[in-house]
């Protein structure tokens, strides 16, 4: 998975997401982090969320779910 245009901090986010291993544990450190860190943090969870559907409709060629999804994805300017 690539995720471009990300700022150095959400870059450190996602980098202390990933080595998390239970979602759990990933619940308590985001409860540790400030209003805007944690803001940020959901919403990079949703943002690879997002990403891991397109690339499994990118795998699967779904075409009834890529119609769907296409309306949450971001468009660019």
């Amino acid at each position: 998975m690539n995720i471009e245009g990300l700022t150095e901090h959400q870059v450190e986010l996602l980098d202390i997401m990933w080595s998390i291993e239970e979602y759990s544990d990933l619940e308590e450190w985001m409860s540790t982090l400030s209003r805007a860190d944690r803001i940020e943090a959901e919403n990079l969870q949703r943002l690879v969320v997002l990403e891991a559907f397109e690339d499994m409709l990118l795998v699967n060629k779904c075409p009834e779910a890529k119609a769907i999804l296409t309306k949450f994805m971001l468009k660019s300017a």
